[in-house]
């Protein structure tokens, strides 16, 4: 495997303040077609990068194969908190206890941990009303939810679906690779942060699986999901939620690590971008940037919308004076 120092990674967020660079984020940015890289920014050298939450719909695809959305008649908002890295709120609970009565399963049988929401609305009403975190609160709930509906769908044993050697590990791990056009063994296996497995690989072959799942007929449910639901995949001014919900010709999904994957299902193109130190203002600042250069959103798009309040563009002192700004370091077109 390549060692990390292989990667080159470019300047992509200058922060300055008077003038002077205080704050430097760097980066890769690969903008690409099912047949070519057609833009970059920085070079992997195909260094393995795990996929985190960015796997979350290549593996969901495995219901459409298994037809399990006929079979436990799944809804699209269903799909879409399978999907999802969600914050937690009432929505988002409502639907996984949707799901998990669908498979005749309760909340206990989720092997994610209860963890605070991301939601600060749900983190108010659970101190207000003394009320505990749950396993539905976990942003990975819905992908737990869908584990769980597979297990059951195989008769796999369900007490231990997180583990390596799960039969439930091998579909999950066939299906991102064959998405992503990864050949003999091509990536390295670990485990997320809600314990599931995680693969990593290319970040083109990242790019790869979500073209082949979004633009193929075959998954159109998926596509159907994250245009319909944009708050179901993550939350109100949460990055990927927004860039759907200010152009519908557009597909996002975030990942830990700094990674973020944008589908335009109009031109049929992707951009995968991934920040180094996986700061997430820099991520969502780079990310819009990337949009706006390769006119996939607007200006207009961006200021209508909640996106506005996430493209922070000025370093703004505690008295709303401001004092520096955010400049892109890259072109990508």
């Amino acid at each position: 495997m390549n060692d990390r120092a292989d990667c080159d990674y470019k300047k992509l967020v200058e922060y300055k303040r008077n003038g002077l660079v205080e704050q430097v984020h760097c980066g890769i940015i690969i903008h690409m077609n099912r047949e070519k890289i057609l833009n970059k920014v920085g070079e992997d050298n195909n260094y393995p990068f795990y996929y985190r939450s960015c796997m979350k719909p290549l593996q969901a695809a495995i219901l459409v194969d298994l037809n399990l959305h006929k079979k436990y008649n799944f809804t699209l908002e269903d799909i879409a908190v399978f999907c999802a890295s969600h914050t937690g709120d009432v929505i988002h609970q409502q639907k996984i206890l949707s799901v998990l009565e669908k498979i005749e399963s309760s909340e206990d049988d989720l092997l994610c941990p209860p963890i605070q929401p991301l939601s600060k609305e749900e983190q108010k009403r659970l101190v207000i009303n003394n009320l505990p975190v749950m396993k539905i609160h976990n942003n990975c709930s819905g992908k737990h939810s869908l584990m769980l509906a597979i297990c059951k769908h195989k008769n796999f044993n369900i007490n231990n679906y997180k583990d390596y050697k799960h039969p439930l590990t091998e579909i999950i791990i066939n299906k991102v690779s064959e998405l992503c056009e990864i050949s003999n063994g091509g990536y390295i296996i670990s485990k997320d942060g809600c314990g599931l497995p995680v693969i990593a690989s290319s970040l083109e072959n990242l790019g790869k699986g979500y073209l082949n799942l979004f633009l193929n007929p075959k998954y159109q449910v998926f596509k159907q999901a994250f245009i319909n639901y944009p708050y179901l995949i993550g939350g109100k001014e949460r990055l990927d939620s927004e860039i759907i919900n200010a152009n519908k010709n557009l597909i996002a999904k975030v990942g830990a690590g700094g990674l973020c994957v944008v589908v335009n299902l109009k031109k049929e193109e992707c951009v995968v971008v991934k920040v180094a130190d996986s700061n997430m203002e820099a991520r969502s600042f780079t990310v819009i940037t990337v949009l706006k250069q390769l006119k996939w959103l607007e200006e207009k798009d961006i200021s209508s919308s909640p996106l506005n309040n996430i493209y922070k563009r000025e370093i703004i002192s505690q008295d709303n004076e401001v004092l520096g700004i955010l400049s892109p370091c890259f072109k990508v077109y």
